[in-house]
């Protein structure tokens, strides 16, 4: 759902440090702290309710300060409209003393792109608890400090684009979005091929390396699109300034070739209007 599984090991094993299998299951079969359950479902509930700031208050010093404020980490949940309905705790595991992960099978609400309509899926998620300063606090995974959701459309060479979210990391950007083939001619687009992003005066091109989960691999490979159908996916690019202030970015996808098109076309999508919170 909001994470990947690559990441969440990545980050156990960072998390965790260096421990050895025979202290590694030492500490996974230790009893499960009740202080680090109890922060856990505190911080779900808090989701659930929804109440960003209850949620938020939860997480670790360094997780604070990932996100930047209140407003920057709710706004990952406004722009998904992801909500836990119900929840249950499936699984806890101590990785040591200070790091306990929770498991937490939950029944979850979000807008599919895809369909365009409120959807539901039961998923279990990991969450962290690390103790921080004597307390349990907790650690998200794999998540962005600030997201939109601009839904600004734009068309070119047979194909609308639309810009569906756009989620800020550390280090990139990545962009989810909808291509539909409105002609009458097939078209072919390479999104990872020659796509740019503009921001604050700087052009970058896609992240194109065959990295996957991290870049969308029907993008990577390229997506053929019939007349009246779409394709769903993500591109991301580097980001090169962290500046948490009014942005305008300009993203141009492509190329796409048509059937019979002498040479290939793209779409751009902005300048956007995209708001500090």
């Amino acid at each position: 759902m909001k994470r990947s599984a690559v990441a969440v090991i990545a980050a156990i094993a960072c998390a965790a440090g260096a421990l050895t299998d025979a202290a590694h299951g030492a500490n996974a079969a230790a009893k499960p702290d009740p202080g680090a359950v109890a922060v856990v479902k505190r911080y779900v509930t808090a989701l659930g309710k929804p109440d960003a700031s209850a949620a938020y208050g939860l997480l670790t010093p360094a997780q604070q300060r990932y996100f930047g404020n209140p407003r920057n980490f709710a706004s990952n949940y406004a722009a998904t409209t992801y909500r836990i309905v119900d929840f249950s705790i499936a699984k806890v595991t101590m990785r040591s003393s200070d790091i306990a992960e929770v498991d937490v099978a939950q029944t979850a609400s979000f807008f599919d792109i895809a369909m365009q309509k409120m959807s539901t899926a039961r998923v279990t998620e990991p969450y962290f608890a690390l103790r921080a300063n004597g307390a349990w606090r907790v650690k998200e995974i794999y998540v962005p400090w600030k997201s939109y959701a601009p839904n600004v459309q734009a068309a070119g060479g047979g194909v609308t684009a639309v810009v569906n979210r756009i989620e800020f990391f550390d280090h990139r950007v990545r962009v989810y979005c909808t291509l539909r083939d409105l002609a009458a001619k097939p078209v072919q687009v390479l999104p990872l091929l020659r796509s740019t992003m503009t921001l604050g005066g700087k052009t970058v091109k896609a992240l194109d390396a065959a990295d996957f989960p991290l870049n969308d691999e029907q993008f990577f490979e390229g997506a053929r699109i019939y007349p009246m159908h779409q394709t769903v996916g993500y591109i991301n690019f580097p980001l090169t300034s962290r500046a948490d202030a009014d942005l305008k970015p300009t993203i141009t996808i492509g190329p796409v070739v048509a059937d019979g098109a002498s040479q290939p076309s793209f779409v751009t999508i902005g300048p956007l209007e995209l708001r500090k919170w």
